[in-house]
């Protein structure tokens, strides 16, 4: 339960650097990497968490970095943020986020196509969406 709320901040604020700048700076990237590599380590040698449920949860996101670096049409930072993300949820947890923020873009998208307020072409900031599947999820279930 003490994640939520820094996780929550540390989103809310790449999500606003992301609209406004279309980045996330480095600092903030890191700033959440090490804040989530503290949390899997407390939470593992509490006993709370599993390694191989760690690397489970790392699948999207490196999923995600391998796409950007492939195709050029997605974010490193968003790849990196899904990372952190995917290490403090584990396994199924980051495939549901992963998939949910996916579901939340498609929709935008799609709203902002049908109305003719953008094009094809048109990139979209992914943080925002990012946070919000990530409140939905941080409601459903306890870390």
């Amino acid at each position: 339960m003490w994640v939520i709320l820094p996780i929550t901040a540390w989103l809310l604020t790449g999500s606003v650097m992301d609209i406004r700048k279309r980045r996330v700076p480095i600092w903030l990237l890191l700033a959440g990497g090490i804040f989530s590599a503290a949390t899997v380590l407390l939470q593992c040698m509490a006993g709370g968490k599993e390694f191989a449920d760690v690397l489970q949860g790392m699948l999207p996101g490196t999923g995600l970095l391998i796409v950007a670096f492939v195709t050029k049409k997605a974010g490193y930072g968003d790849g990196i943020a899904l990372l952190c993300l995917g290490t403090v949820l584990g396994g199924g947890r980051s495939i549901l986020l992963f998939g949910l923020s996916l579901f939340l873009i498609s929709i935008f998208s799609l709203t902002v196509l049908v109305t003719r307020k953008a094009g094809r072409n048109t990139g979209i900031p992914y943080f925002p969406f990012l946070t919000g599947a990530w409140l939905i999820v941080a409601a459903s279930v306890s870390i």
